[in-house]
């Protein structure tokens, strides 16, 4: 009976409104848990990966996170399944920087809430500069995570086909620019996931009234009844649309995604529930790839829509999203993936894969092993220059020293 309540139109649109997060807050909550799935874990490929037999494998400090489908667990399995040491890393405890000292890499975001963000952000940034770690994400892709606004300044830098965003931290400009804006737009908040703090603003009268809160003292009530919008707008053109919004994954050369549809009347597929898994457009999957060309993140959720002028606009960026099931694409109701091939081709390859798994391969791979090369080089040619080494050229130092990526 109460599924099927949360599951009404009614309910969901609801659920979605600033009002019912602040009330929802106000009423007893239990307090956020780790989930440990590992007893319950669907069956998945096993993701392996070619380690060079010359380079020590790294300890790993895995942070956990706080979602009901953890992504913790799936780094775990994976790390077990091909032999690298780890341990829990608690990232929050006044000892945090002695665990992490332990470890050779970090792996792991908290949630996508404000003060995890705030902290993890700091903190990541702190390991990559000071100690020389490397982590996931890199405090670069933490910064990305769940900042709309600067989604959008990357995709404009970057020429990705991004919906067209105005974000002002200026009360006096922001007030011009929505006398200007043709209506309907979106209004959104920061940082907000699953549809939370996202509105369509029908005139400028609303959006000027928008304005005025955002940029007043005490600033705007939002969906946190913790955290206020606060000199800050942001406005994200309205696209009318096939009634779906379009999510594709990419790892690596590996592409997964879904269509999400809107309710009846409403506007917002995110965190409404409403998934196909079916064949993803090509022209979609190519953006994706374009998009995570220049994020270079290990995993990139891209959310598309497609308009009714038949072009694809990208709404919404993330190195991170909470997965279900190791079943993130269908074609014809086999689960699988899509594969880029050499010749640039996509082929639907069967099988069923905790992406999160294929996330931290493609970590380890593209960013750990180039940190390692990177680290020990320099030291390389100091010896080098001593006549430690013999005189070789510049790619067999490197192999000798165990810096070679495979």
């Amino acid at each position: 009976m109460r599924e099927r309540i949360k599951d009404a139109s009614a309910v969901k649109r609801l659920r979605k409104s600033r009002w019912y997060g602040r009330l929802r807050q106000y009423l007893p909550m239990a307090e956020a848990q780790y989930v440990d799935d590992r007893g319950a874990m669907a069956e998945a490929e096993t993701v392996t990966i070619d380690w060079p037999a010359h380079v020590p494998k790294p300890r790993i400090g895995i942070v956990r996170d706080y979602e009901p489908f953890p992504r913790w667990t799936k780094y775990c399995r994976f790390l077990h399944n091909n032999g690298f040491a780890y341990e829990l890393c608690n990232i929050h405890a006044h000892d945090w920087l002695e665990h992490a000292m332990r470890c050779d890499a970090i792996v792991g975001m908290a949630s996508s809430e404000p003060y995890h963000l705030s902290e993890l952000r700091a903190k990541y940034a702190f390991l990559e500069t000071v100690l020389g770690k490397t982590c996931y994400p890199s405090a670069w892709h933490a910064m990305l995570y769940e900042d709309k606004g600067l989604e959008a300044y990357l995709s404009q830098a970057a020429g990705i086909p991004f919906a067209a965003t105005w974000v002002s931290h200026d009360r006096a400009d922001a007030l011009r620019l929505v006398a200007d804006l043709a209506y309907p737009v979106v209004s959104k908040v920061v940082p907000a996931s699953a549809s939370m703090g996202v509105e369509l603003v029908h005139t400028s009268r609303q959006a000027r009234s928008i304005v005025q809160e955002a940029f007043s003292r005490h600033g705007r009530k939002s969906h946190l009844v913790y955290a206020r919008q606060k000199g800050y707008v942001y406005f994200q053109e309205y696209v009318p649309n096939d009634g779906y919004d379009l999510r594709v994954v990419v790892v690596g050369k590996r592409l997964f995604g879904y269509y999400r549809r809107v309710l009846p009347g409403d506007f917002r597929a995110s965190g409404m529930n409403l998934v196909e898994k079916r064949g993803l457009p090509e022209e979609a999957m190519r953006i994706a790839l374009k998009t995570n060309e220049a994020i270079k993140s290990p995993m990139l959720v891209v959310d598309l829509l497609h308009g009714l002028d038949g072009c694809y606009r990208v709404v919404e960026l993330s190195p991170f999203c909470q997965m279900e099931t190791p079943e993130q694409l269908h074609v014809d109701g086999i689960p699988g993936a899509y594969v880029l091939g050499d010749d640039g081709t996509l082929r639907f390859e069967r099988g069923r894969y905790w992406v999160h798994e294929l996330a931290l391969r493609q970590f380890l791979l593209d960013n750990y092993l180039p940190s390692i090369a990177a680290s020990r080089l320099p030291r390389l040619l100091r010896r080098q220059r001593r006549g430690c080494l013999k005189r070789t050229t510049h790619g067999q130092a490197t192999a000798e020293a165990g810096i070679t990526a495979g």
